[in-house]
């Protein structure tokens, strides 16, 4: 039996792709000029975003000063790493003291000292076994984790040794 070019495969009922059309090009227009490519333009934060970070700023501020007043020398502001972000790493004496600072204008969804999850202590964790191996292992002894939680215009609550690294 010979092979004819113009031989047809024999029609597939059943099979979708075997009927499907092929898509017609949108025709072009050659006299327009070429979209220009917009990559990598910066997007500018919306002001809502931009007071909240401001806020937090404030309530680091805020968590350093008052444990300044309370000895301790701050080592590290906004340690940031591929696991996430430290907020303040502090020193007291031979203890690398490193803090979560919390705040919260209302209670709607739990205090600011509620508000430290599990998850955020084992991504904080993860971000100072980093920080201890890189740096803080040649200076310091004994590492310790502490949360600073601001409430509307309360007092701040400093909680030493939150929480323990688990193995």
């Amino acid at each position: 039996m010979a092979f004819t070019p113009k031989s047809k495969v024999p029609e597939l009922s059943g099979i979708p792709w075997a009927t499907r059309k092929s898509r017609t090009r949108k025709p072009s227009i050659p006299w327009s000029a070429p979209k220009e490519k917009t990559l990598n333009t910066p997007v500018e934060p919306n002001a809502h975003k931009l007071a909240i970070l401001a806020q937090g700023q404030q309530a680091e501020i805020q968590a350093l000063r008052l444990l300044e007043s309370k000895g301790l020398v701050l080592v590290a502001q906004n340690h940031r790493c591929r696991c996430g972000e430290i907020d303040l790493i502090m020193a007291q004496g031979e203890t690398a003291v490193v803090v979560e600072v919390r705040q919260r204008s209302n209670s709607r969804h739990g205090s600011a000292l509620e508000s430290v999850s599990s998850k955020k202590q084992s991504r904080v964790v993860r971000c100072a076994k980093l920080w201890w191996v890189q740096q803080g292992q040649r200076k310091f002894q004994h590492l310790r984790f502490d949360v600073i939680a601001l409430e509307n215009g309360a007092e701040p609550l400093w909680v030493q040794n939150a929480w323990q690294i688990s193995n």
